[in-house]
């Protein structure tokens, strides 16, 4: 996870699960809802993920060497 490709995918695929789970929760009927709860949790938990790669790409510059740290 240390790419900022990988970054990307996880943030448009987080948003994209969001997205989902709500129209399946407006539009959804029965056991519909659910899913769009469930599915809302997992791009919750995508969106986690994609703060985390975020935080480890931050410790190296964008041609893949470790920055000296700030003190």
């Amino acid at each position: 996870m240390d790419s900022p490709k990988v970054q990307l995918y996880l943030d448009i695929t987080a948003k994209g699960l969001c997205l989902l789970g709500v129209a399946l929760m407006i539009f959804g009927q029965g056991g519909w809802f659910y899913v769009g709860v469930a599915t809302v949790v997992l791009g919750v938990l995508f969106i986690g993920a994609s703060l985390v790669a975020t935080r480890n790409l931050r410790h190296r510059g964008w041609d893949g060497r470790n920055r000296p740290t700030a003190g």
